[in-house]
């Protein structure tokens, strides 16, 4: 339910840069160990062609006389000079040749400094000529100490090491010759190769290993940190007053927070996988479709809407929809919905407050002055209907609408009135039986039947009885002109302190649009109706802090309930002498 997108590049980039530093790392160590390990080996190699030279150089130096007389023999360099130090010379060669693993031993005598160094095989012959080594064996007489070369290239033997050692003659302590041993570097150069191949596989290894320690570190911190969110946004979505759902890609339902079913009705249950069409009043699913599809290209709307509880009772709601977006791609919708019914009744309310503040200004500027007229003119009626019975009929009309206009500014005055009810202590029960006295005379003519009945002993309450007496007059007034055939009266007293009156007849009932309107001023069906008796009715009721409710069918007559409570503020009760 979070963006972590900027976070988690930031961190992936952070960990591509450490896998790319283990990777130079590695590989420079890779090279660095290879090259010292071929370092390490190629010296050893060194070092033992120069002891080995150093060997038989000491050897010779013991008979060098013999070595003398065996190098200047023409036999000895044409190669068939066959004495006893020529073959005791061999048998060490080749005994050395066994124990060191060098390649070819020879020896030389002196001649000059500059040199070109002829190998001769063990028979005496020509090899080939070595320009490196001409130069080492130079380095050698000068030193006179044991010395070894770098790597050299030959054709016949390949890359060698050669090690020399001079030839001293103890007599007179000069340089007489050398002796030169190579040794092939092909085997070790295989070797080397492996040990090569072993590393890189090494550093690979490491390399893959060092990325997936990284990569594991970075989920975790990215896991928990994800998880810190989710906690931090759960918290916030589980404690909010309002409540939040979320819709998947197709729009179906997948999630909700707790205030969703103490609000709704709905569990999650009930609503999972599929659309919530049944929460949403059809003419409202237009905009929720809209607004899902303004959530798939990232943007947020926000509607008033209507919903159905799972009870069946419409409340008003104020939604929010916008995106839920997983590293930057929309992965569904977040609906965010908060009750405004009580708002929206409080505007009505204030609306028709604002209805009779207007009628209250206008019954008050002209109340009084048409009652003052109308007075004379019903007096001055009276006076010609008592002189004059021929238009006996007339008079009598023109007295019953002067009746009519006086009624409708008494109910315009009612409303202008801005005081406060004097509540005094009043027993319902018998307000109600006056009330049901002075109809029944009506109640017979239209052949109704009326009757009142008490579920509970009925308690005395804070009211103002005549003004209950008026609304109770309008209420069963209006049932009895909605031609109904029985009219039924109940009283019971409820656990929270109210007494509850339930007017119900058989009448032609009350659409659902028409009971929206009720109780507004100048709002009526009726072909001589003003609109201002229920208006006055519910003033009253709302002065005695009362509800009412309306429950209807049209064919099926109608169900009132007013709830009066039993107690009002103390400063308002007066007790009835």
């Amino acid at each position: 339910m979070i963006r972590l997108n900027t976070h988690v590049k930031k961190r992936y980039t952070l960990i591509i840069l450490l896998v790319v530093v283990i990777t130079i790392a590695v590989t420079i160590s890779a090279f660095s160990l290879y090259g010292y390990i071929k370092d390490v080996v190629i010296n050893e190699i060194g070092k033992n062609a120069a002891n080995t030279s150093m060997t038989i150089a000491e050897f010779i130096e013991q008979d060098l006389d013999s070595y003398k007389k065996l190098y200047d023999t023409k036999e000895y360099k044409e190669g068939t000079y066959n004495k006893v130090y020529y073959d005791k010379m061999q048998k060490l060669f080749n005994k050395l040749i066994k124990q060191t693993g060098a390649k070819y031993i020879y020896t030389e005598k002196r001649v000059s400094d500059d040199e070109i160094v002829y190998i001769l095989d063990g028979k005496g012959q020509v090899l080939g000529v070595k320009e490196k080594m001409s130069k080492l064996k130079i380095k050698t007489y000068n030193n006179e100490a044991p010395m070894y070369s770098e790597i050299i290239s030959d054709e016949i033997w390949g890359p060698i090491i050669s090690g020399f050692t001079p030839i001293k003659d103890n007599k007179t302590g000069e340089v007489y010759g050398f002796i030169g041993v190579d040794f092939s570097l092909q085997y070790i150069q295989n070797i080397l190769f492996k040990v090569k191949q072993v590393i890189t596989l090494v550093s690979l290894l490491v390399i893959f290993l060092s990325s997936i320690i990284a990569y594991i570190i970075f989920q975790r911190v990215i896991d928990r940190e994800y998880m810190e969110s989710q906690q931090k946004y759960k918290s916030l979505a589980d404690n909010t007053p309002d409540y939040l759902y979320i819709l998947d890609k197709k729009g179906h339902f997948i999630e909700s927070n707790p205030q969703f079913e103490t609000i709704t009705g709905y569990s999650q249950s009930d609503l999972i996988n599929k659309e919530p069409s049944n929460l949403i009043l059809e003419e409202y699913h237009r905009i929720i479709d809209n607004g899902i599809e303004q959530t798939r290209k990232g943007l947020t709307t926000r509607n008033d809407i209507q919903i159905k509880k799972k009870d069946g009772t419409i409340l008003d709601v104020h939604t929010t929809l916008f995106p839920m977006s997983i590293n930057g791609k929309v992965m569904g919708t977040f609906i965010y919905g908060r009750d405004v019914t009580k708002i929206k009744e409080t505007e009505k309310m204030l609306l028709k407050a604002e209805k009779l503040s207007v009628i209250g200004e206008l019954a008050a500027g002209i109340a009084h002055e048409i009652r003052n007229p109308l007075t004379s003119i019903r007096g001055l009626i009276q006076l010609l209907h008592s002189g004059d019975q021929i238009h006996s009929t007339y008079y009598q009309v023109i007295l019953e609408e002067v009746d009519r206009i006086n009624q409708i500014v008494g109910e315009l005055l009612v409303l202008a009135k801005p005081t406060k009810s004097q509540l005094v202590k009043g027993n319902i029960e018998e307000v109600m039986q006056s009330v049901i006295t002075l109809l029944t005379p009506q109640s017979n003519l239209n052949g109704i039947d009326m009757f009142i009945k008490a579920l509970d002993p009925i308690p005395e309450i804070d009211c103002e009885p005549n003004s209950l007496k008026q609304v109770f007059l309008n209420m069963i007034k209006n049932s009895i002109e909605a031609e109904a055939k029985k009219i039924e009266i109940k009283l019971s007293k409820t656990k929270d302190d109210f007494v509850k009156v339930m007017i119900k007849d058989d009448g032609c009932g009350i659409d659902e649009e028409r009971i929206k309107h009720l109780g507004e001023p100048f709002y009526s069906m009726k072909e001589k109706g003003t609109g201002l008796g229920l208006t006055v009715s519910y003033k009253i009721l709302a002065d005695h802090h009362a509800t009412i409710r309306y429950f209807s069918q049209l064919g099926q007559g109608t169900e009132i309930e007013i709830c009066l409570p039993i107690h009002a503020d103390l400063k308002n009760i007066h007790k009835a002498t």
